[in-house]
């Protein structure tokens, strides 16, 4: 029956695969492209959106795009301005560098005066020119400080910002690695370190701290040229504010006319026309990309992909192999060596991820562009694997470049300029969007009478003219990046404003009736703000990936850039076999080496990876070094935290566990498992390096437990565009939130309280406590006999819970928030409460509100002597070592180094540079906490309330208590008891839940007095449910819009006890004969004498104890999921009214297969399902 069911499924599947090819194929949508509206029709929509909602006098704000159009006349010759508060470099040098401040050498050997920028200071220049007009900057700097987060600096002429672009100025740190003297052509070849595993891993990167001549440039890079300032004839002041971390210093700035001397490539060719094409294969070049010289970027990450299209694989192995890049500036420099004169052509073995869309990159030759043509050069998407792109002209005709013998360069840029212009229309219309909806919430009210005829042109006569002038602009938009997305109008990014058009094309039918559809303007779920936000999300980012670039003159050089069928099925078998019998990331203790340190990490794999590595080549080393003798450290990652439990049952617990929640500690310490930090003498010296708070949860019995490795905050963040068109400032305190919430409601707006996150009805103490800590509120009391109970029946404490209650009953704060990043995106709730997820969303997610938020401290509670009470909880993770552990004095050496300074640091910018800026890493430490590379105004509220940050003290029984509470939360807010009235009839219950638990502990006697009699000694081992081997196993196959992906998990060698066969079979009760009962019980028992079986006689009703006959080995072999997906994007969906279609198929517990049987229960579900789902948009 299995065998049938499988063969069904996927035959189904294999008709629907075939029926969407079919019908993709038939129904397949040519390009479609629009003309452009008349120019002075879109001025006129450009006009009235940027100046609807201005201030009498106000100007609206200017972009570089505008600022270029109104400024076209070039400056004349080159100035070296002035730096007015500049020192002698060598001056500067003597009196600043030590031991503790070591300075770059570059410092002592510059000629010029120099500046040294701390946060929010200014370097200022004079600067004399004969000509008005437009100019670019260049300027000299060097990193002199600890940072390693790049540079923004703030630019001002003449005392004001030009546009808004030059509010962040980019001054990128420039990096390389340890073999940068190591190209392609020169006698040695770079190599990579590697792991005890064999594998490759990226090396340490080196900040390069030498003076930086650059032009400048935003930090969007808005332009792929300089940016212009305009200069009035005669004296000019230019002051460069860091905006940005401390420890910049500025030299010589120069100003230049804005005059661009590139050539075109037909000059660039004629100048090189006597030169051949070199097409000997001995001088062609293959430049890998993980071989480069120097980035600008620490995210310009290494990548390891399993294909054979690559030119660095090993199935065994793991070889890094590409080089990633997604953000606009992102600059990689490659050096290699010609040894013969002459022409070549350039080809690049990349891929673009980027959705039906050219992604951009400017080409530079011995960092210089050699021709016009290869400023912002177009790279195809690529559907599938990868590509190759021989740099050519629109006809097809390849262009050489010429290179003479000796070292070269070759610096590919990422660039945006191509679709800023498109993408400032798109925010203007955002920005209009989010005033309009203001400007009819003002006149409604947040709750709009459905009833009424509202006939709101009555009030804004201007409706029509706003919708015709989005209509307008949108189709500007559509017109301006039409040539870059692959089927033009019918590509997957314009597809967004399809969906915009359509909300616009209704309300421009009901215009009176616009109060009634607010939601279609700036709705969180569907609007047209969602589709705008989608839309300039999607048209900036981009996801370009570099296998190797190609120099050569014959074209048989280039490779196929793709394997074969065959060569990719060997390699997914490979790879599938690898897993069971790789020793990788295993968790078996039990044939341990004597001279190792065992790590089990609840963090995902790239975390293990990351650590085993650099502990690999770094702690090892450092441990032979302090102490002499040699180390090894196995590093495994340990998916869920209860495996620890199951560990100490089997006494193979590992020395080390890191990444726990604050709550681990406790509980693996009540159980004995864990040694006491506090023992180590230099321990105190150690927790000196953290908050105090942070230790909070790891205290147990006087002894410590646990060291913190990351924390957490908890900070209000804020739309500051939403709050200065409501005339509002961001409140510091409670009772300041409490005055403006009036406000904030008639406009439809809220509050969020990290308590309403999602539909959970369990609140947690991070979001239950703050509240009762701030108000002097205690969560447990001790008497003068050392018996606990708790606290949250003290005057203080009920009075914090009742005022948290009161902003939900009183105030009207939302109770369930679905999703609060996309409700500050969209302004329904323009302020609230984050932590470090929600801050790296709105970070990372959000690009259209740069500029727009800001985060602001926690608020707090005014106390009676005027203080303010910020405190919260926050809860980090940290590390232990195991009691049993048999190399405590070395696991403790280990820790210490993890934690410091250096390493934490290291291992924040290793993580970013590796896996991408989304992996955020917020050190525990305070002084890596410094050198975060977050934005600094955004850094120094985390650091300025770091302090306050606290956990709940662990107590025998605290579950119950948390649950109390947030129960009490749930009955003052849905049912209106009062916070009193509820904790009087909890208190007692949680009081007896925390007897208990000490008495169960051994804490208490019964006569609740404390004992210590209590021993894990007297535990029995019977078996080990850990599995020896366990993984996840998937694969995912995307082709354009197809998605097809399957998931195994396997287990083996995992002891278990058979519940079936011990009270189905063994023990089938007597009324249990005629249910539905194992068969085993029938046929595999004793039935007549001389039989020797597993089983007793059936109609023994005596009951068999357990013991460790019913514990079996089980392994497990699982099909958990197949999906399979299609998505429509093509133009034909448009003519259904729709703007996407998605067809999906997936089925679940396809098959389970295990070496045992037993009783399907709770385990695993009780039947397959399958679902299918059809979902559009109109």
């Amino acid at each position: 029956m299995k065998k049938k069911i499988i063969a069904i499924v996927i035959g189904i599947l294999c008709v629907i695969v075939a029926a969407i090819g079919l019908f993709q194929f038939a129904f397949k949508t040519k390009a479609t492209y629009v003309k452009d509206v008349d120019s002075d029709k879109f001025n006129k929509a450009y006009d009235l959106l940027a100046n609807a909602y201005l201030e009498d006098g106000e100007e609206a704000d200017v972009y570089y795009t505008d600022f270029i159009k109104k400024n076209t006349e070039a400056g004349e010759g080159e100035h070296k301005a002035t730096l007015t508060n500049g020192v002698d470099s060598v001056k500067y040098y003597e009196e600043n560098n030590n031991e503790d401040n070591q300075l770059p050498e570059d410092v002592k050997t510059y000629s010029d005066k120099m500046i040294e920028l701390e946060y929010q200071k200014s370097a200022n220049y004079k600067v004399n020119v004969e000509k008005a007009g437009l100019y670019t900057l260049n300027v000299d700097y060097i990193s002199v400080g600890d940072s390693l987060s790049d540079y923004t600096v703030s630019a001002k002429v003449n005392g004001k910002h030009q546009y808004s672009e030059t509010n962040t100025i980019a001054l990128p740190i420039h990096w390389t690695d340890v073999d940068q003297d190591k190209y392609i052509g020169s006698d040695d070849q770079k190599e990579f370190p590697k792991d005890s595993y064999g594998d490759e891993m990226a090396p340490s990167q080196s900040r390069i701290q030498k003076w930086v001549n650059t032009n400048i440039y935003n930090n969007t890079y808005v332009s792929s040229k300089p940016l212009t300032f305009y200069l009035k004839e005669g004296e000019n002041t230019i002051s460069l504010e860091n905006v940005s971390s401390g420890g910049l210093a500025l030299g010589k700035l120069t100003v230049k006319a804005a005059t661009d001397d590139t050539i075109s490539y037909e000059e660039y060719a004629a100048q090189h026309s006597d030169a051949e094409l070199v097409t000997d294969k001995e001088e062609a070049l293959q430049i890998d990309a993980v071989y480069y010289s120097e980035k600008n970027s620490t995210d310009a990450i290494y990548g390891t992909k399993v294909t054979t299209a690559l030119t660095r694989f090993n199935i065994d192995t793991e070889k890094l192999n590409t080089l990633h890049w997604s953000a606009a500036g992102n600059e990689v420099t490659y050096t290699f060596k010609v040894k013969k004169s002459g022409n070549y052509n350039l080809a690049f073995h990349y891929n673009n991820g980027k959705k039906e869309f050219n992604t951009f990159e400017t080409i530079k030759i011995d960092g210089q562009v050699p021709f016009k043509e290869m400023y912002n050069y177009k790279f195809n998407p690529v559907s599938s694997g990868y590509a190759n792109e021989t740099l050519k002209d629109s006809n097809g005709n390849n262009y050489n470049f010429y290179f003479e013998e000796g070292t070269h360069t070759i610096t590919i840029k990422q660039e945006n300029e191509p679709i800023m212009e498109a993408y400032r229309y798109a925010l203007l219309l955002q920005e209009h969007i989010t005033n309009f909806q203001l400007e009819i919430t003002k006149i409604t009210g947040s709750d709009v009478d459905t009833e009424r005829n509202w006939k709101m042109t009555k009030y804004i006569p201007e409706i029509p003219e706003y919708l015709n002038a989005y209509k307008t602009v949108i189709q500007h938009i559509r017109y301006l990046l039409q040539d870059y997305s692959e089927g033009g109008n019918s590509g997957a990014v314009l597809a967004y404003l399809d969906e915009a058009e359509q909300f616009i094309k209704t309300m421009k039918k009901y215009p009176d009736d616009i109060a009634l559809h607010t939601a279609d303007l700036t709705g969180a779920e569907n609007s047209i703000l969602v589709s705008l936000s989608n839309f300039t999300t999607e048209v900036t980012s981009n996801d370009f990936t570099l296998d190797r670039i190609y120099v050569y003159g014959d074209k048989s050089e280039l490779e196929s850039p793709n394997a074969s069928w065959a060569s990719s099925l060997w390699t997914s078998i490979r790879t599938l076999t690898n897993t069971f019998t790789s020793s990788k990331y295993s968790t078996d203790v039990s044939n341990k080496d004597k001279d190792t340190i065992t790590i089990w990490v609840n963090r995902a794999i790239t975390h293990v990876d990351l650590l085993q590595k650099i502990a690999d080549t770094e702690f090892v080393p450092y441990y032979k070094e302090k102490t002499g003798k040699d180390i090894k450290v196995q590093v495994a990652t340990m998916p869920d935290v209860n495996k620890l439990t199951l560990a100490i049952a089997a006494d193979e617990t590992p020395d080390i566990a890191l990444g726990l929640a604050s709550y681990v500690p406790f509980d693996l310490s009540s159980r004995g498992a864990l040694y006491d930090l506090s023992q180590f003498d230099d321990f105190w010296t150690v927790a000196r390096r953290f908050p105090t708070g942070s230790f909070v949860s790891y205290v147990y019995n006087e002894g410590m437990y646990a060291i913190p490795e990351t924390t957490d905050f908890n900070a209000v963040v804020y739309r500051t565009d939403i709050f200065d068109q409501l005339g509002l400032k961001c409140p510091s305190t409670w009772n300041e939130l409490i005055d403006i919430l009036p406000t904030l409601q008639r406009y439809g707006k809220n509050f969020y309280h990290n308590i309403s996150a999602g539909v959970s009805g369990y609140k947690w103490f991070y979001q239950t406590s703050p509240m009762m800590l701030q108000n002097n509120g205690e969560l447990y009391t001790q008497d003068e006999n050392g018996l606990v109970t708790t606290g949250i029946d003290s005057k203080n404490a009920v009075k914090g819970l009742q005022l948290l209650g009161d902003l939900f009953t009183k105030y009207s704060l939302d109770t369930s928030v679905q999703n609060f990043f996309n409700s500050f995106r969209y302004s329904t709730l323009p302020i609230g409460i984050v932590g470090m997820e929600d801050y790296t969303l709105i970070k990372n997610g959000a690009q259209e509100l740069d500029g727009k938020w800001k985060l602001a401290e926690y608020l707090g509670t005014e106390q009676e002597d005027g203080t303010i009470n910020r405190k919260f909880v926050a809860n980090g993770t940290g590390g232990v070592i195991f009691k049993n552990s048999e190399k405590k004095e070395a696991s403790w050496e280990f820790l210490k180094w993890w934690t410091s300074k250096d390493v934490q640091t290291e291992y924040t910018y290793t993580l970013r540079s590796t896996y991408g800026k989304t992996y955020f890493w917020l050190s525990a430490n305070m002084a890596a906490l410094h050198n975060n590379p977050m934005d600094e105004a955004d850094k120094q509220v985390v650091l300025k309330q770091i302090n306050q940050v606290t956990d709940v003290t662990r107590t025998p029984g605290q579950y119950l208590l948390e649950r109390t509470i947030s129960n009490i939360w749930t009955s003052m807010v849905f049912d209106g008891t009062s916070a009193q009235v509820a904790v009087d009839e909890a208190k007692n219950d949680v009081n007896k839940e925390i007897v208990r638990k000490m008495k169960e502990l051994g804490f208490y006697d019964e006569n609740g007095n404390y004992t210590y009699d209590f021993s894990y000694d007297d535990e029995v081992i019977c078996g080990n449910t850990r599995p020896k081997i366990e993984g996840v196993v998937g694969t995912s196959l995307n082709w354009k819009g197809l998605s097809l992906s399957l998931n195994f998990r396997y287990q083996l060698g995992a002891d278990v006890f058979n519940e079936a066969l011990f009270n189905k079979v063994e023990n089938i009760s007597t009324e249990g004969l005629n249910k539905n009962q194992d068969k085993r019980a029938l046929y595999e028992r004793w039935q007549k004498a001389g039989d020797i079986v597993r089983f007793k006689n059936i109609a023994n009703a005596a009951s068999t104890p357990m013991s460790s006959r019913f514990v079996q080995e089980e392994n497990v072999l699982t099909l958990e999921s197949v999906y399979l997906g299609y998505e429509f994007y093509d133009g034909w969906i448009q003519k259904l009214g729709l703007s996407n279609l998605k067809l999906q198929v997936s089925m679940r517990d396809v098959f389970r297969a295990s070496s045992i049987k037993s009783e399907r229960g709770i385990s695993y579900p009780f039947a397959r399902s399958l679902e299918a789902g059809l979902s559009f948009n109109f």
